[in-house]
């Protein structure tokens, strides 16, 4: 899996680490705790997380072998792939970094100052002129319920993957004889912010979402979140933590845009 966070909210520290959940305890008991959630056979028999941050980027590289997903039975294997929607919503830090609950740490501290504002914006002395919040790209709401929002905002959460897989987009590839279930989620994650500062208007917008991909060797079918495939005597018998791969790219984009003020916006919704 890999994760990536852009940000100009706030500054990340500068580093470069890679975790061990066999030398990290918290990190090991959060993921399996979250995964048997889910799957109670599943385990992660290794995972490790690169974390690498500067000023505005964090990003994580997840590599993990999962065990208890799938068992063979005469010439069929069958795969249990409800472990991918597990959720962690412990607070998992790399030094000073928080690298999961970023929407608490980071985000919701911001939220908080403009919901704050908001209430002020009438007052001959205010900066802020009018401000306006946005969750799941365009629904308008409170200040108090998009610093909720973004305040419940966690990285390392496969919940909207909760779509059977039969449901999900199916392709078999002939030349490499391989079967691919595909699937994006919709909006996972979305909140914005308009203010009038003085002589300026100040945007600032995050997102989030993701996709997935299970890819499985031979000729497969689903039925609700069980894959199946014939594997055909004289193979060998499948490792367990080989079966599925699922490939995920996830990205978070905060954006603060600077432009000319052209005129003041009204608070409240739109």
């Amino acid at each position: 899996m890999n994760l990536s966070v852009h940000q100009n909210m706030t500054k990340f520290v500068n580093q470069s680490i890679t975790l061990d959940a066999s030398q990290n305890s918290n990190m090991s008991a959060a993921f399996n705790d979250a995964l048997r959630k889910v799957d109670p056979s599943a385990s992660f028999s290794a995972l490790t997380i690169r974390v690498w941050s500067n000023a505005t980027w964090l990003n994580l590289t997840i590599a993990t072998s999962i065990v208890g997903v799938s068992e063979r039975k005469g010439d069929i294997a069958a795969v249990n792939t409800t472990w991918r929607m597990f959720n962690v919503s412990a607070d998992l830090r790399a030094g000073n970094l928080s690298y999961n609950t970023v929407g608490r740490e980071y985000f919701r501290p911001v939220l908080d100052f403009y919901a704050n504002a908001s209430l002020f914006v009438n007052d001959p002395n205010a900066t802020i002129r009018a401000v306006n919040f946005f969750v799941d790209e365009t629904q308008s709401v409170t200040g108090p319920e998009a610093a909720n929002y973004v305040g419940n905002f966690t990285v390392l959460d496969f919940r909207p993957l909760n779509v059977p897989i039969d449901q999900w987009e199916r392709t078999y590839n002939l030349s490499n004889n391989t079967t691919t279930w595909r699937y994006t989620p919709p909006v996972i994650f979305a909140a914005s912010v308009e203010a009038s500062q003085l002589n300026k208007s100040v945007t600032l917008f995050s997102s989030y979402t993701y996709s997935a991909e299970i890819i499985i060797p031979g000729l497969a079918q689903a039925a609700g979140n069980i894959l199946r495939v014939d594997v055909g005597t004289g193979q060998k018998e499948w490792i367990m933590t080989g079966v599925v791969v699922l490939s995920l790219g996830l990205v978070v984009v905060i954006q603060v845009m600077f432009r000319a003020k052209k005129k003041a916006a009204k608070l409240g919704r739109r």
